[in-house]
């Protein structure tokens, strides 16, 4: 995929989930950035879907779904107004499924059907986190953790009472997740962020596949930290 062609569907997604969330909506809550590292990642692994955990109105939903007419686009919300709209979105193209499950059960269900899926992990069910119950699922593919602390200011991250989205919560799984890879942000990019407002930190790793990202300047490598105690 070219930059032009992740430019082209970016751009023309409609922001539904302005009102919704945070960073004012839109695919990737609207960076450019992390569109094209999951360009980059879906050409290099040769993944054969993407599921996304956490659809809200649609707006990553939209986006991937006419983006990548060739993937199997999988995702899921508790909501029921917000499964609503995402299948009026996007329920028409035969390659996508929205269902109305908890995204663990929705990885549960999905996780053998692909050889090589891209998770897009980004659930956020109120006082309910479910982040290490996908991970524990998760023996083969692609993930991107969203809101992670990548210790960098512009880029914001989830805590969820005295637990913080950051690389201790990834020291739990260190014998499948040895070393994992942030956003780089001093990368340079072939779009501009457009986004003024907040960005999210993304963590990066594979499971079961060769690392393709080690070389490449989107991505930073660090090594997973030891379970404290």
């Amino acid at each position: 995929m070219s930059a032009d062609t992740v430019y082209k569907h970016f751009y023309r997604t409609m922001r539904l989930s302005a009102s919704e969330l945070s960073d004012g909506g839109g695919p990737f809550g609207f960076d450019v950035t992390t569109a094209l590292e999951f360009d980059f990642l879906i050409e290099r692994y040769q993944c054969d879907a993407i599921i996304e955990t956490g659809s809200n109105m649609g707006d990553t939903t939209e986006y991937l779904a006419r983006t990548y007419p060739h993937l199997n686009i999988v995702t899921c919300d508790v909501m029921d107004k917000y499964v609503d709209i995402v299948r009026r979105r996007v329920g028409f193209m035969p390659h996508t499924y929205v269902e109305k499950v908890d995204s663990p059960e929705l990885i549960a269900k999905f996780k053998d059907e692909f050889r090589c899926p891209l998770y897009y992990l980004d659930a956020h069910w109120y006082e309910d986190w479910p982040l290490e119950r996908e991970l524990a699922l998760i023996d083969n593919g692609v993930v991107c953790v969203d809101d992670f602390n990548i210790g960098h200011p512009r880029f914001g991250y989830d805590k969820y009472g005295e637990i913080e989205c950051g690389p201790q919560m990834l020291s739990r799984f260190i014998d499948k997740i040895p070393h994992y890879y942030t956003n780089n942000p001093e990368a340079q990019h072939e779009l501009p962020c457009l986004q003024t407002g907040r960005r999210g930190g993304k963590a990066y790793f594979a499971i079961g596949q060769r690392d393709h990202m080690k070389h490449h300047r989107y991505f930073r490598r660090h090594e997973t930290p030891r379970p404290s105690g």
